[in-house]
């Protein structure tokens, strides 16, 4: 006969051994750190911080993935660049109808420097002919630039392309704005256009026997101002053609600071050609 101690022990085991039983057979219990289970509904939203598959790559129309490296970032021993990511025209349209390789034209293959980092050979080497675009403002250069301390290269190097030596093929540079063509008489291989505020660009090199514009004429955003060419002279007057290449310039009203008064003068403008060729691939 149980007596009434082991009643009372049994009445106190027996709900902890049922409970040992109901976590052992069938579905585990669930653990106080799991998270709370999925309830089914609408799906998630993305995060907007995010990039989307739509703007991770953007090719040419050859299907080259389009990538560039920060302004200031020049190749080694060739100058003290100019860290400037402002994009000073958000609304131009980039200045070569097709697509186009801005590196260094003195420092890369077939520049007059381009021993300096290894690069000897012809200005058609392929390498030439390749993303990243890498800026070239500021490259060392004799002339006084009021960016650049010691003087330096006042634009950026664009190559069509193709290497035109090679492939015989035209490449056309176009108006960025609606504006005036200006000071073109008498130039040996500058083409200027200038906006109604005063924004002045500078195209050169281009192949001034065959330009579609003449002096004065006012021409609109993407229409063709002339070919891509080689035409250059050295300060002596004397004819010394370049490699093939435009060189662009942009000049803007600019101040350090707000206590200084603007000059009018060249700006770097890597990241407004960053900005209006990723438009260009995007067809917009």
């Amino acid at each position: 006969m149980m007596r009434n101690y082991e009643k009372n022990l049994l009445v106190l085991v027996a709900p902890a051994l049922l409970a040992a039983c109901d976590n052992t057979i069938g579905e585990p219990a669930d653990d106080p750190g799991d998270p709370p289970p999925e309830v089914p509904g609408e799906p998630a939203e993305p995060d907007p911080d995010l990039p989307t598959d739509d703007n991770d790559f953007l090719t040419d129309g050859d299907g080259r993935v389009f990538s560039y490296l920060p302004p200031g970032d020049l190749l080694p021993d060739s100058g003290p660049g100019h860290q400037d990511t402002t994009i000073y025209r958000p609304d131009i349209v980039f200045p070569l109808e097709d697509a186009a390789f801005l590196n260094s034209q003195v420092y890369r293959y077939g520049g007059s420097q381009s021993h300096i980092n290894g690069m000897n050979g012809g200005q058609c080497n392929a390498t030439n002919y390749e993303y990243p675009w890498q800026d070239t403002f500021c490259e060392s250069r004799s002339r006084a630039q009021i960016m650049c301390p010691n003087g330096g290269h006042e634009g950026n190097d664009i190559r069509a392309a193709t290497c035109i030596p090679n492939s015989g093929e035209t490449h056309w540079a176009v108006a960025v704005e609606n504006g005036r063509i200006v000071g073109l008489q008498g130039s040996k291989y500058t083409v200027k256009l200038q906006t109604e505020d005063g924004t002045l660009y500078r195209y050169m090199h281009l192949d001034m026997s065959q330009l579609a514009v003449n002096d004065g004429e006012f021409v609109v955003k993407g229409q063709r101002i002339g070919k891509v060419w080689n035409d250059f002279f050295n300060s002596s007057g004397e004819q010394v053609p370049t490699t093939y290449h435009l060189h662009f310039e942009m000049y803007q009203n600019y101040a350090p600071d707000e206590e200084t008064d603007p000059v009018f003068d060249q700006v770097n403008p890597y990241m407004t050609l960053v900005s209006a060729y990723e438009r260009k691939l995007r067809n917009e």
